[in-house]
């Protein structure tokens, strides 16, 4: 506090010279005397004193030398990445009536997608929501959430610490406090795109009406040229690249004169700038007015190449249709390849996250490594890549005295723009098969060459921008050829000849987040690439996604210590289809760091589970595991993460990865390890019948008299005979563990074992069940099953494997997806069905000795559940599956029932879960005193068999810890 009374004091003492315009006291004076020990004392270390790299350090400044280049005075960032926005002006300039100011700030703010902005001449400081766009009606109070007079600040301090401060902007959670007119807003993103969007069919439907004849292709890729001219002109603008202005001023005028603007920007940028004629004047001219205050709420001033990535990531899944039917209309829908999946954007800090842990992989020696995003997207991967490379390249040179880099600050450099362009040129690319996202990525990757950048930095002449055509390359990644394939099959699969183009054989950093999609929407969409990739991708392994070709493909790519950095699925660690995946990954190329998401829900509304994967050629040490809760966590400064070592990876390459994250869980897992057999050698875990139609086979609320089944199915009720039903599980609520699983419904069951009752016997023992199904045989005959199943006749089940044991007891019966809580005892006879992840899985003994009360014991504990949960695949609500490829993996502490010690424990965890059970069907009973006293003794049961098991593991109570190291059942 003694330097904030300091700096107020002699604020307030000079006070008539800094607010005089005769004193000219400057705003680069207001910076470093008064803004910049201001933010010091809010814990920001503008000076960068603690030395970290320039890509994450606290704050970046405006330098004088880019003084009118129109961006934000300071930003402040978390770890980083930018998160809030300072912008200072001199003390003459009144900040609290000044709407030109206030608009500035606002537009700076809204267009990053920050809650706040802060606009300060140190007189004054003022907060301004930003979730929200300015109008042009605003008055200089609206959307303005704090304003202090510097004589208030040290009052004020604990609320504007609370606000601005270091230590309450970095926490992740920051951001959810700004709750002002969250029901109005519209992120800037979103809005951007929604503004592009109308602007795309306007300019659709203009050219289609002067080129009814244009293809489809044609007409989005001269769409989005048009547009991008626009934007790269005005970003020019407010960088101070361009004169303010320059666009508006020529658009006012005839043709001519907007067409010889874009002939000598196209020149001197060495770009394809010139606009086609055949826009209309009136609409381009429009389009123009609406790229500048006050109609649109933006700064293209911060309106960087990652904020454009992110809106060309979402509207790169639309294209622009024409409809032929009559005169030519023009419309905006998904494109083909997005029609049945789910489009997500990558969020950025797991971007910036992943690429630069991958970075700080490559040995200091690679001074000029090459880059590779395989799915580029529209180019953010590469951006951040650029980035953090560019910096690091800018030390080097530095630190080798050479001319080519400028100081910028304490230990701080920059490259120069024609090194930075070499740079660039030389060692970044990338593919795709969208063309619309080739042309983007290569769009933003100038951009970001022109930031930083003003008018007096840049070489004299033209043709100052690359010609990125070789670096960002349009076809399919995955596939080389197609023999035999037609020239439509050609044009849609696009075989991307790698030696045709300049990319290099192997690079030393692969990054990207390659599209995800199943083995069924691969053949339906494009046959002849799935067939490729099956031929031609080792690690594709029964119904594998996609993304595992795009992995191998940058695997195989990577040069000796060369990294690899991705964000895909994370079923890959435990399913089976993920086998040969892991297998590699323990091979030539290990991971270095893997971040499990799990089950967080990172893409809103979507129901995607990740993980960062880091991985380097050559690389034989351990490997660091987190499970962060949240991207904060994720790409916090102090991320989380547990050493994996080789003895914690089962013997076998190809197994399932189930890996502690911190010392804790690795102490539960290994105990549960210690001594122990899989489950799967004393049960047979099964799954259920599949009838494939289930609406016709299950009886609901069924009546049972007389050696016959009543009931009613739309609105008619029916009978059948008993003897073709079976008791059936139908409501999965119903499992519950500690209680006996009963049937809730009956199933018609028309088979002994795996054969088929016949018609003849149909009708001659089961007349009334005959007539009911032959009802139904209509809906019957359309069902998705195999060939053979199909000629038996209509009333098979789509899938006969289960019937031969279905009804089979007794047996555990569990949900597949849940939370530790659904096993119950069959000891009846109870049929059930299965399906992926839902429905139910059964548990068979093999005749060992081993009780079922024993594994139901077993399966109540929560190092069990631990385990599962890490081994089986995660859902929304924090649901894990854990299907028969997952449970028989569950170690079982290995008995000798010969030896006493063994057959007592054995023993003593049955009665226990015997009597478990037995007092829940005593509770379903009792009422009053009673209820409490039973209550009492599940508890206590539950203790006791719990102790036992930890006996057994040599675990403690201590060891299985709180609620958020283990899961609480």
């Amino acid at each position: 506090m003694t330097e904030l009374s300091a700096l107020v004091d002699r604020f307030m003492i000079g006070e008539p010279r800094y607010v005089s315009s005769r004193h000219r006291y400057l705003e680069s004076d207001t910076r470093s005397e008064f803004i910049d020990p201001l933010l010091g004392e809010l814990g920001w270390d503008v000076a960068n004193r603690a030395g970290l790299d320039p890509s994450v350090k606290d704050v970046v400044r405006e330098e004088s030398r880019e003084s009118g280049s129109g961006k934000p005075d300071y930003t402040l960032r978390r770890r980083g990445t930018g998160v809030l926005y300072v912008e200072a002006k001199k003390p003459s300039v009144d900040i609290t009536t000044d709407m030109a100011s206030i608009r500035q700030a606002r537009a700076y703010g809204y267009t990053a997608g920050h809650p706040i902005v802060v606009l300060t001449n140190f007189r004054d400081l003022a907060v301004y929501d930003t979730t929200v766009p300015a109008a042009e009606t605003d008055g200089p109070t609206v959307c303005r959430m704090h304003h202090w007079r510097y004589s208030d600040f040290i009052g004020s301090w604990p609320l504007i610490s609370a606000v601005l401060g270091r230590d309450a902007v970095q926490n992740p959670t920051w951001s959810t406090r700004f709750g002002v007119a969250a029901d109005q807003r519209v992120p800037a993103d979103k809005a951007f795109v929604d503004q592009l969007n109308r602007w795309r069919v306007a300019l659709g439907d203009d050219i289609v009406r002067s080129r009814p004849d244009i293809s489809t292709p044609g007409l989005n890729d001269l769409v989005q040229r048009v547009l991008n001219q626009l934007i790269f002109v005005r970003m020019c603008e407010d960088r101070g690249i361009e004169s303010a202005g320059v666009l508006r001023e020529a658009s006012r005028g005839p043709w001519s004169e907007l067409y010889r603007l874009f002939q000598r920007l196209e020149k001197r940028y060495n770009a394809k700038l010139v606009p086609e004629s055949l826009v209309d004047t009136r609409l381009l001219r429009n389009i123009v007015k609406n790229l500048y205050a006050p109609y649109s709420p933006f700064s293209f001033a911060v309106l960087d190449a990652n904020f454009l990535g992110l809106v060309y990531e979402t509207s790169l899944a639309q294209h622009l249709t024409i409809d032929r039917s009559g005169p030519p209309r023009v419309a905006l829908n998904k494109k083909q390849e997005y029609a049945h999946r789910e489009v997500v954007t990558t969020p950025e800090d797991m971007v910036a996250t992943v690429v630069r842990d991958a970075i700080d992989e490559l040995p200091p020696e690679n001074t000029e490594p090459k880059v590779l995003d395989f799915a580029t997207g529209s180019g953010r991967f590469l951006l951040h890549a650029f980035d953090a490379l560019a910096d690091r390249h800018a030390r080097r040179l530095a630190a080798a005295r050479s001319t080519e880099v400028y100081k910028t600050g304490d230990d701080e450099w920059r490259l120069r723009f024609t090194e930075k362009r070499r740079f660039l040129a030389e060692n970044f690319f990338g593919v795709d098969v969208d063309y619309n996202a080739v042309e983007v990525a290569r769009f933003g990757l100038l951009v970001r060459l022109l930031e930083d950048e003003s008018s007096a930095s840049l070489p004299t002449g033209d043709g100052i921008l690359p010609d990125l055509t070789g670096n960002i390359v349009h076809g399919n990644t995955l596939v080389r050829e197609l023999p035999g394939a037609t020239e439509e099959q050609l044009a849609h699969t696009l075989p991307l000849h790698l030696d045709d183009h300049r990319l290099p054989p192997a690079f030393d950093l692969v990054v990207g987040n390659p599209p995800y999609m199943k083995t069924e929407e691969m053949r339906a969409l494009d046959r002849p690439e799935y067939d490729y990739l099956r031929a031609n991708y080792s690690l594709l392994h029964k119904q594998f996604d996609k993304y595992f070709a795009f992995v191998e493909f940058g695997l195989d790519r990577l040069r000796p210590g060369g990294c690899l950095g991705v964000v895909i699925p994370n079923k890959w660690m435990t399913l089976v289809t993920g086998e040969k995946l892991r297998e590699r990954l323990r091979d030539d190329v290990r991971p270095v760091r893997l971040a499990n998401f799990r089950n967080a829900q990172l893409f809103p509304d979507k129901s995607i589970y990740v993980c960062a994967l880091v991985a380097r050629r050559g690389h034989r040490d351990g490997f660091t595991y987190s499970e962060p809760g949240s991207l904060g966590e994720y790409a916090g400064p102090d991320p989380d993460g547990f050493p994996v070592t080789g003895g914690m990876l089962s013997a076998d390459p190809g197994a399932a990865w189930v890996l502690p994250a911190n010392e804790r869980e690795a102490r539960v897992l290994a105990a549960l390890r210690h001594r122990s057999i899989p489950l799967a050698e004393l049960v047979d875990a099964r799954n259920g019948v599949q009838t494939s139609q289930n609406r016709v086979y299950v009886l609901k609320r069924p009546v049972v008299a007389n050696g016959l089944v009543s009931f009613v199915k739309d609105g008619r009720t029916w009978t059948v005979e008993i003897g073709i039903t079976r008791p059936y599980l139908e409501d999965s609520r119903t499992v519950r563990s500690h209680h006996a699983v009963l049937p809730d419904a009956r199933i018609i069951f028309p088979y002994r074992g795996l054969d088929l009752i016949s018609v003849a016997e149909m009708q001659d023992m089961y007349p009334l069940a005959w007539a009911y199904l032959s009802a139904q045989s209509a809906s019957m005959r359309g069902r998705n099953m195999d060939e053979r199943t199909r000629q038996e006749t209509f009333y098979a089940y789509g899938r006969k494997q289960a019937t031969e044991y279905c009804a089979h007891f007794p047996k555990i019966i569990y949900s597949v997806n849940q939370k530790g809580d659904k096993y119950g005892l069959d000891e009846t006879g109870v049929v059930y069905s299965s399906g992926g992840t839902a429905g139910e899985v059964a548990l068979y003994p093999r005749g060992t000795g081993v009780s079922l009360d024993f594994l139901l014991a077993l399966l109540d504990q929560q190092p069990v559940e631990l385990f599962l949960r890490k081994r089986g695949s995660p859902f929304r609500g924090g649901y894990f599956a854990r299907g028969t490829d997952v449970i028989p993996d569950v170690p079982v502490p290995a008995l000798d029932l010969t030896d006493q010690a063994d057959r007592f424990f054995h023993d003593s965890v049955t009665t226990e879960m015997a009597d478990l059970r037995k007092w829940h069907r005593e509770l379903a009973e009792a009422d009053g005193r009673e209820r409490t006293a039973i209550i009492g003794k599940i508890a206590a049961g539950k203790r006791r068999m719990g102790r036992l098991f930890l006996d057994r593991w040599g675990l403690t109570e201590d060891d299985l810890g709180a609620a958020d190291h283990l899961p609480t059942l």
